[in-house]
């Protein structure tokens, strides 16, 4: 089955957990934290966004296929005999909801697939596993700058703000040669009261008060 809304807000506060847990390194006054954006170091910390990042484009990748034109008589990997002149497609959305490569869950928004059995680490998948970023000679040059940039983006979003889709706005996919929201996306936007949070983690707030 697709991704519950309980999923969806599970995957947020943990999220916001390892961002919190991450800005803890900026000292005792929590007031300070929201002061300056992340730098390269502590973006790098995020595992489990990236995680979290890495299965939305598992389920939901921008490009839904690509194809390619073969030039010369060639061979795929498992000796499928491929001539000249034939256009091949493969479908990246379809690739990331296969049984066999996924398993029986292939369905479910897990980011904890990504992470090491400790959850301290993430483990990237093979190339031609998890093919968001295309795969071999024509996979994503800027695939790093590309986490980076949505990595630094949600923490500023996020860490202040609350983003609750809008009563009844029909969330529906477009499918064309990208992957995208036929009505949008309406969304009304909360401050983000992160007491609880802190709370959660056994941080002391007692700077936020003063």
């Amino acid at each position: 089955m697709e991704v519950s809304l309980s999923q969806s807000i599970k995957g947020v506060d943990d999220y916001m957990t390892n961002v919190i847990n991450t800005l803890e390194t900026r000292g005792e006054d929590t007031l300070k934290w929201l002061e300056d954006p992340l730098i390269f170091e502590e973006l790098y910390q995020l595992i489990y966004f990236k995680a979290v990042l890495s299965e939305t484009l598992r389920l939901y990748p921008l490009m839904l296929e690509d194809s390619k034109h073969v030039i010369a008589d060639d061979a795929l990997l498992d000796g499928t005999f491929v001539p000249k002149g034939s256009n091949i497609t493969f479908t990246i959305y379809s690739t990331g909801r296969m049984k066999f490569i996924w398993g029986d869950d292939c369905l479910e928004f897990k980011p904890e697939r990504w992470l090491s059995k400790d959850g301290k680490k993430f483990e990237a998948k093979y190339q031609f596993q998890f093919v968001a970023f295309h795969a071999g000679p024509r996979i994503w040059l800027d695939k790093d700058l590309a986490y980076l940039q949505m990595k630094s983006i949600a923490v500023a979003v996020l860490l202040r703000h609350r983003l609750m889709v809008a009563p009844r706005h029909k969330v529906e996919q477009k499918t064309s040669l990208t992957l995208f929201m036929k009505y949008g996306l309406k969304v009304n936007v909360y401050p983000r009261v992160l007491i609880p949070i802190w709370a959660k983690i056994g941080i002391k707030v007692l700077y936020f008060f003063s």
